[in-house]
């Protein structure tokens, strides 16, 4: 014999759904991948970002022109920080095309997963840097990559011998930069 069934109440529609969400994103956020997921969501969503590796350096070098520093090394600062992928995240935590920390991209007002704020607020940064430290584009990517307050440090500690001072992977950042 048929029996009929009654129909599903929207609130038992919402947990259905809200469970399979629930479910389908659980192993992004275990396996700590949840924002890098999210990210590459947004991006196939967001269809004003470049298309390809090229669209982001053009955009880099829009970004660095803009901000007054040069484009050429913040295109090679940018592609050692994530070879221009946008949803980059390093085992330190840093994230996007910019590699921000999420509270320094916080601090700045930034979202780092999105390519296009990243990159501005990467060159505007450096901008800043290099304004602070008279012009001076090395000394922008050692604050940028081992962070200000080591700069300093070893500014004050070593004077013109600062770079001797600074870590070995920050040492090696600012080579490879430079010298292309």
């Amino acid at each position: 014999m048929y029996r009929r069934r009654r129909p599903i109440s929207g609130i038992e529609l919402f947990l259905l759904l809200a469970g399979c969400v629930f479910f389908i994103c659980l192993p992004f956020y275990v396996t700590g991948k949840f924002p890098q997921f999210i990210a590459e969501v947004k991006i196939h969503l967001n269809a004003q970002l470049p298309a390809d590796k090229q669209g982001y350096i053009a955009l880099a070098q829009e970004d660095a022109r803009a901000s007054g520093i040069p484009a050429d090394l913040f295109v090679r600062q940018i592609n050692q920080e994530s070879g221009f992928n946008p949803t980059d995240l390093s085992p330190a935590g840093a994230e996007g095309i910019a590699q921000f920390m999420p509270d320094t991209a916080a601090g700045l007002g930034i979202d780092p997963w999105n390519p296009v704020d990243a990159l501005q607020g990467a060159a505007q940064l450096m901008s800043h840097y290099q304004h602070q430290y008279d012009g001076d584009y090395a000394k922008a990517l050692a604050a940028y990559n081992g962070g200000s307050g080591t700069l300093q440090y070893c500014l004050t500690t070593y004077g013109s011998q600062w770079f001797s001072c600074e870590s070995a992977q920050t040492q090696a950042y600012i080579q490879k930069i430079i010298s292309g």
